[in-house]
């Protein structure tokens, strides 16, 4: 099964800055792996909230990106987020805390580490921010997915084109992967990218 994402479901912020934590604590030996192309805020980064198509269910879906350990021996460190919390900077009303939650998967989908936090503690920004989440290192084995649940509490990143393949969404009722496409026109679909990273050394 294919999931078509609506177009209207997503949110451009073309025109902002995209913001990116410098708190992270990266070593100078960590690597960061990602399935996306995007360096900043461009027309084909979007925001999305798997509640636009899941609704009540959105609880129990998470947006998923495969990764491939680069070495064996690999440890993951971080996990990196492009997502807004839905922060006004004019009124200066912070929404209320609730918490998203970060799991890691093996390749046969077993949970391998799991992660819940307020989303105002890492994504209170006036732009969509790419903020480092910090784990207790983690060896991961050859390929691994990071998902990411945002409960319908924020939005992540999402890039529109130069889709990999790699990113899927986590149904996680059923213990399965669907493929994350987006609907450009009524008959056309296209892979998109969901911008999550792993890092770590």
């Amino acid at each position: 099964m294919v999931l078509l994402i609506s177009a209207f479901c997503f949110l451009a912020f073309t025109g902002l800055c995209l913001a990116q934590s410098n708190e992270d604590g990266s070593g100078l030996n960590m690597t960061e792996l990602k399935q996306d192309s995007t360096t900043n805020a461009s027309e084909n980064v979007q925001l999305y909230s798997a509640g636009e198509d899941w609704g009540l269910n959105s609880f129990f879906f998470g947006e998923a990106v495969k990764f491939a350990a680069p070495k064996p021996g690999w440890n993951l460190k971080q996990i990196k987020v492009l997502g807004w919390n839905y922060y006004n900077e004019t009124s200066m009303a912070v929404p209320s805390p609730s918490n998203f939650l970060v799991e890691v998967r093996d390749a046969d989908l077993n949970l391998l580490y799991r992660l819940a936090d307020t989303q105002n503690a890492y994504f209170t920004d006036k732009v969509p921010v790419l903020r480092a989440i910090n784990i207790p290192p983690l060896p991961v084995t050859e390929t691994f997915y990071i998902v990411f649940y945002d409960r319908s509490i924020m939005k992540i990143g999402v890039e529109v084109e130069n889709g990999t393949g790699n990113s899927y969404v986590y149904d996680s009722i059923n213990n399965r992967m669907i493929p994350a496409e987006f609907r450009i026109e009524e008959s056309n679909t296209t892979k998109v990218n969901w911008i999550i990273r792993a890092v770590g050394e």
